[in-house]
């Protein structure tokens, strides 16, 4: 962001679109009084080396974004989060003066403990009103470590069992709906590699939440091999799911996942998202960009095409993660004006294809995501029973 830019936000306060993805893009660094008081947010370190990812923040007006505090890739922001006394936090710019901010208060649900004694954030996290928790191990080279991290949930223990059960993810569910308002359940299994897009394994977690709570499922699972057994996963009682594309160019996907596109073809990934458009409800089918690693008039053209499909693209700066940082690209830094464009063509487009006010959404861990959003009981059984009615139409 310019200075001009910077002077805008910290000055009226009301250009927070600018701000977050300025916070995105750049990280934010810890200031002194916070590193010496043991400031720790209670972060994943990296085998001890006290490299720690994101950290949720609490902008005005209720939004929330997701920063790195990384010291490596924040040392350059402009920005520190610095104590304002009375428990109170203010992000300081090198230049233009303050902007308070809140943490999320979600200790108690944290700390809660499930039947088999583990504790709850040990299972899940809470961004806004989604919990997100990955229940499933991961299979040989496709680490599960990594999404982990990138979620804000703790990297996984040596004597930590492989998976968590479905009474515990359930445990962890209610308590975050009890304890920190959370109103959606993610499941995070990117990497579970299936002919049957994850329906075998996933189900009995789905069905058991859907069975606990009121609550809105979303997946992100590997595609089938098959694009018509999306049905079959919507009819376990998914609401929306993601298929992540990564980049719209191939090549560029598979220097991310070289591992994953070894097994899943751009191809493949893309007649998922287009079968599954035409199963769920408008809006409730998503696919991740990452920015910086193909030129934005690419990205672009991915926006249009993807829209056109019904489906949601979700942009979102590629951050490599600790531990991470000679295995993958790192991509270009992507200045805030050029994207706050593409966001606001993404928004137009989204709006002219009816996909802006969807009922049902999936979980946005991008930069257009953590917006203040809490699904209304009619919402939830909107999802209810137009999966049934479609199941029925589909099946008959």
């Amino acid at each position: 962001m310019t200075a001009d830019a910077a002077t805008r936000v910290a000055a009226s306060g009301g250009d927070l679109a600018a701000l977050r993805l300025d916070l995105i893009n750049q990280g934010v660094r810890l200031g002194d009084d916070l590193l010496a008081a043991g400031f720790a947010l209670a972060l994943a370190s990296e085998a001890g080396s006290g490299q720690a990812d994101g950290i949720d923040l609490i902008l005005s007006d209720g939004w929330w974004t997701n920063v790195c505090v990384t010291p490596g890739y924040a040392r350059t922001s402009p920005y520190t989060l610095r104590s304002a006394g009375d428990q109170r936090l203010v992000l300081h710019h090198r230049t233009r003066g303050e902007v308070p901010v809140t943490l999320p208060d979600t200790a108690r649900f944290r700390h809660q403990r499930t039947h088999s004694g583990v504790s709850c954030g040990d299972i899940g996290a809470v961004h806004g009103p989604w919990l997100v928790t990955a229940p499933l191990a991961a299979r040989g080279d496709l680490h599960l470590d990594r999404p982990r991290r990138f979620l804000g949930l703790p990297t996984v223990r040596a004597l930590q069992k492989s998976r968590w059960s479905v009474d515990e993810v359930v445990a962890c569910a209610e308590a975050a709906w009890r304890h920190a308002g959370a109103r959606l359940v993610h499941l995070e299994a990117g990497h579970v590699l299936a002919d049957d897009g994850g329906v075998a394994e996933l189900s009995p977690y789905i069905t058991a939440l859907k069975r606990a709570l009121p609550t809105l499922v979303s997946v992100a699972v590997l595609p089938p091999a098959d694009p018509l057994a999306t049905l079959d996963l919507y009819a376990a009682g998914c609401d929306a799911i993601s298929y992540h594309l990564l980049t719209w160019d191939e090549t560029e996907a598979g220097r991310v996942a070289p591992v994953r596109q070894r097994f899943v073809p751009h191809q493949r990934i893309l007649a998922a998202l287009r079968a599954a458009a035409a199963v769920f409800p408008r809006g409730a089918v998503s696919t991740d960009l990452l920015l910086g690693l193909e030129p934005l008039a690419q990205t672009s053209t991915a926006i249009d095409r993807l829209t056109a499909d019904g489906v949601v693209p979700n942009l979102t700066v590629f951050r490599p993660l600790p531990g991470a940082n000679d295995e993958v690209p790192h991509g270009d830094l992507v200045a805030t004006e050029p994207m706050l464009a593409l966001m606001s063509e993404r928004a137009r487009l989204m709006q002219a294809r009816g996909l802006w006010g969807s009922r049902v959404r999936g979980f946005p861990r991008t930069l257009a995501g953590n917006v203040p959003y809490h699904p209304t009981l009619f919402d939830r059984l909107y999802a209810n029973a137009r999966r049934l009615l479609r199941v029925q139409l589909e099946t008959a």
